[in-house]
């Protein structure tokens, strides 16, 4: 009678952070940005832009950046996140509400323009000074759809910040328009723009090489676990004999990479020759629950396997508009 099935943990059937993609590894596109706002912190900079083609894993990225700036400076350390819309007409008292809501403030929707941004200075006053950091991390995700007149209305947020002595740190997270954004501003001579929230730049990329997969896959072998505190690697719960016989995710780093580059010249993809982490991962996960296996010995996945799974992840009409 084969044991197998006990090498690994019982959980409910849909349930593994594999089958619901909740979850976040490191890669090196992320490792590489979170050294950059470490730093970014440390110089207490003004602004930076993060800018990526779309499925690039800015905004995991960002979830994840958070939880290793506390992990490093204290779980009190300030840092707010929100996420921009877009708004074809723009007001300042339809702002100051949208911002009020995404910090969770309970009165977003009460009051004068007037009194929702004196609201929103003296939550974001209170946010850095409860710990007496005097610091605060401000990050917008999507910022490509901020406009000039928000960006006005930033700077004044900003400026009221200063005066109370809190060194703030604007994120602006986007798409690659966003740097185009920069170079308006820069034609327009609004330099104050630039001067808060643009001095840095940091491109935050794809997966380049096979080295890269590596690095990936090796999440999946090693720096993941589930259920917590089991030991159990995602990597050992989908191929649990395979595991224990000393096979790794990470070895298919070169037949995975090869896999993308057929499957990218075959539909002759546009643009560089980067793997979204988005398409990654779907693969990844598909190799996991489709080719995962509780029998014996070190499980073999071919090139062919490989490209399978590239297809259902959807690299192959998505990264037409890359």
């Amino acid at each position: 009678m084969s044991h197998a099935p006990l090498l690994r943990p019982a959980l409910p059937p849909g349930t593994h952070p594999i089958e619901t993609g909740r979850y976040t590894l490191s890669t090196p596109p992320l490792s590489r940005f979170c050294d950059d706002l470490k730093g970014w912190i440390k110089n207490r900079a003004t602004g930076a832009m993060v800018t990526g083609q779309p499925r690039t894993g800015k905004t995991r990225g960002i979830r994840f950046a958070v939880e290793e700036i506390r992990d490093e400076l204290g779980p009190t350390f300030p840092i707010m996140t929100f996420s921009c819309e877009d708004h074809q007409r723009p007001t300042e008292a339809r702002f100051f509400e949208f911002l009020l809501s995404e910090f969770g403030h309970s009165l977003s929707h009460r009051g004068t323009t007037g009194a929702k941004r004196a609201r929103l200075i003296q939550l974001l006053i209170q946010e850095a000074c409860a710990h007496h950091h005097n610091r605060l991390i401000i990050i917008a995700d999507e910022a490509q759809r901020l406009n000039t007149p928000q960006y006005n209305w930033l700077v004044d947020i900003y400026n009221a910040l200063d005066r109370q002595d809190i060194a703030t740190t604007f994120v602006l997270v986007g798409q690659p328009e966003l740097a185009n954004q920069r170079d308006v501003f820069e034609e327009s001579k609004k330099m104050q723009i630039i001067g808060r929230f643009m001095v840095h730049l940091h491109e935050f990329t794809g997966l380049r090489n096979f080295e890269d997969f590596t690095y990936c896959l090796k999440g999946y072998d090693e720096e993941s676990e589930y259920p917590e505190g089991s030991g159990c690697s995602f990597t050992k719960y989908f191929f649990p004999s395979g595991f224990q016989a000393g096979w790794r995710l990470a070895s298919q780093a070169k037949v995975l990479w090869k896999a993308f580059q057929e499957v990218r010249d075959e539909a002759k993809l546009p643009g560089k020759a980067e793997i979204p982490m988005q398409y990654f991962s779907r693969t990844v996960e598909f190799a996991l629950n489709d080719y995962g296996s509780l029998e014996g010995g070190k499980p073999i996945i071919s090139l062919n396997q490989w490209k399978e799974a590239i297809e259902h992840s959807g690299y192959r009409d998505g990264g037409r508009y890359l």
